[in-house]
């Protein structure tokens, strides 16, 4: 008598959402699932063996992962990342500003065109003006820790950049902007060497 025996997966589906795809690159909608492996005698599910590794699968190219591949954030959520380390930073830059009108006006200025040009055109003098009101210096540590695994070098250096030009605004560095930007380069993981060159051509 022959026995026909083997071992099937049998999968479920445990949750979906949206990431980025590794296989066919860009956000996707996927499929997260877990299993149970089976005896099969004849082609029947029979004995439990134990549970299979939880994966994903991509909707789209229908690729499957390691459930780490969740762990890289989608374009959406890097823009919206990228987006919140700018308005914070440059925040933080008007709220180091000394109290003389002319320089006040001319970087509150930048900082709103920075924050625009960052993804909100809706920016504006007010909602400036309620964000440094409301700011903490962690916040703004928060986002840069966010977003800097996630940028390469140059966007790094960028990013201070856009700091530094509303610092700028005003014609030349202040000691305290110099101090939030060196701080800034520091979380974002830039030497001074790095930060010194954006300072000196931003």
């Amino acid at each position: 008598m022959f026995f026909v025996v083997g071992i099937r997966t049998i999968r479920s589906a445990i949750g979906d959402g949206e990431f980025h795809c590794p296989a066919c690159g860009g956000d996707r909608r996927f499929r997260k699932g877990g299993g149970r492996r089976r005896l099969v005698l004849f082609g029947v599910a029979l004995i439990p063996l134990g549970r299979a590794g939880s994966g994903v699968e991509c909707a789209m190219c229908c690729t499957r992962h390691d459930v780490a591949v969740l762990d890289t954030p989608t374009a959406r959520a890097l823009t919206l990342l990228l987006r919140e380390a700018v308005r914070t930073l440059v925040v933080a830059v008007v709220a180091a500003v000394d109290d003389e009108p002319q320089e006040v006006d001319a970087i509150r200025a930048a900082a709103v065109e920075a924050v625009r040009a960052a993804g909100m055109p809706s920016y504006d003098a007010c909602a400036l003006a309620v964000d440094v009101g409301a700011h903490l210096a962690q916040d703004t540590a928060w986002a840069l820790a966010e977003i800097a695994p996630h940028l390469a070098v140059a966007g790094r250096e960028h990013l201070v950049g856009v700091a530094a030009r509303v610092a700028l605004a005003c014609g030349a560095y202040d000691p305290a902007h110099r101090v939030i930007l060196y701080h800034a380069g520091d979380q974002l993981g830039l030497g001074r060497a790095r930060v010194d060159h954006v300072l000196a051509g931003p």
